[in-house]
């Protein structure tokens, strides 16, 4: 039975709705955040820890009892951010997740979820559903970041005794997320492009596409892993759906009143970026019984009526 957990990186847009749902479910949440990170305004009132997880010295430092599990979202989580400053990737992303394993295992935590990501799949041009088996093909310093903390999963945690379990989210988006951060969170993106006027730029082609996938789905996904029996398996936590960015931003302007006088202009592409895919999610409904609840006009309006009542 999961009485208490800790989540590293919670005080991000995923992390701080975790922690909401985890608490209403009776489980109590510790955070573990980086000594100089702002806690958000509104944040919930649970325990927080100061530990910079890249510093051994620093996380080693760090005791907490009786943690029945860890989630491990911590990490730089943009693409081509990773591009122009690659060592943090290599830094905050496979060091910091080498010694949260460390630590996990000075502590006695044996379950470790892991926050990974689709685009350690890279573009297949022959297929646009993908599932667990597809062969990967990582195009950014990110993705390959993310990958290599699964290895580390599979020839190290495992190998420890760790029971884990790694969560390969596809385009999270929802109330809460930052939608004025221009490199990551597509659909925040292009809500704040709509917000101040009419026009939305697109920096590659219109007929990318992406799995968009709310995020209370991907908290149903973690759940259920958490309370999940089947370990040392890795499962795509997305919609199941195709969407492209012409579809989302044509959906985006009908929800938020713009449909009639939307304009759409094409940029240059950005490097790393991939042509698109989505989730095949057969195994993680299988496994883990998830249900997806959220269409995308459905999950756009829910965003956008949080959005409106913070601008």
């Amino acid at each position: 039975m999961i009485k208490k957990i800790v989540i590293t990186g919670g005080f991000g847009f995923i992390g701080a709705r975790f922690i909401r749902h985890f608490q209403s479910k009776n489980i109590e949440v510790v955070v573990m955040e980086h000594p100089l990170s702002k806690k958000p305004e509104n944040f919930p009132d649970c325990e927080i820890v100061r530990g910079d997880i890249t510093e051994r010295d620093f996380i080693d430092s760090v005791k907490v009892e009786r943690v029945d599990a860890i989630l491990h979202l911590a990490a730089q989580s943009s693409g081509p951010r990773s591009f122009a400053i690659p060592e943090t990737d290599i830094k905050i992303n496979i060091l910091g997740t080498l010694n949260t394993i460390d630590w996990c295992l000075a502590n006695n935590i044996n379950r470790f979820l892991f926050a990974s990501s689709f685009v350690i799949y890279g573009d297949h041009p022959d297929r646009e559903s993908l599932d667990e088996k597809t062969y990967y093909l990582p195009k950014s310093v990110y993705a390959t970041s993310k990958l290599a903390c699964e290895h580390l999963l599979t020839t190290y945690a495992q190998v420890k005794g760790m029971k884990w379990n790694a969560l390969r989210m596809f385009n999270v988006y929802g109330p809460g997320q930052d939608i004025t951060k221009g490199d990551q969170g597509v659909v925040g993106i292009f809500m704040n492009m709509l917000l101040k006027q009419d026009v939305v730029q697109v920096k590659g082609s219109l007929d990318r596409f992406r799995d968009l996938v709310h995020v209370d789905d991907v908290i149903q996904g973690w759940d259920l892993c958490l309370h999940s029996d089947i370990y040392n398996e890795s499962y795509n936590l997305g919609s199941g759906t195709k969407t492209t960015y012409r579809d989302l931003i044509v959906s985006l302007a009908k929800v938020m009143g713009k449909e009639e006088t939307l304009k759409l202009e094409e940029l240059p592409g950005t490097p790393g970026d991939m042509m698109g895919c989505y989730a095949d999610i057969t195994k993680i409904k299988k496994n883990l019984n998830y249900n997806p609840k959220y269409n995308l006009i459905e999950g756009i309006r829910d965003m956008y009526n949080w959005v409106a009542k913070t601008i």
